[in-house]
């Protein structure tokens, strides 16, 4: 009974399509073709792909921080 990821995002999207539902990048976009929808997908992607690499890099020097911390802790 266990699914994998991308067939549950598959499966979610095609739910999402079935029921007529409206992605925030295709409200801008109304009436756009195809192409040009998957373009500004695209370009929706690749700026939250930035965000993301961002946060695991603030995420990375916390931790690393926090490890820090810890062994100064045990220094004193």
């Amino acid at each position: 009974m266990s699914r994998s990821i991308p067939s549950l995002g598959l499966a979610i999207t095609l739910a999402l399509l079935a029921s007529g539902a409206r992605l925030n990048s295709q409200e801008s976009a109304a009436g756009a073709s195809p192409r040009q929808l998957l373009a500004a997908l695209k370009a929706s992607n690749a700026e939250l792909l930035q965000k993301q690499e961002k946060t695991l890099q603030k995420l990375d020097e916390l931790k690393k921080q926090a490890e820090q911390l810890r062994i100064l802790t045990k220094r004193s």
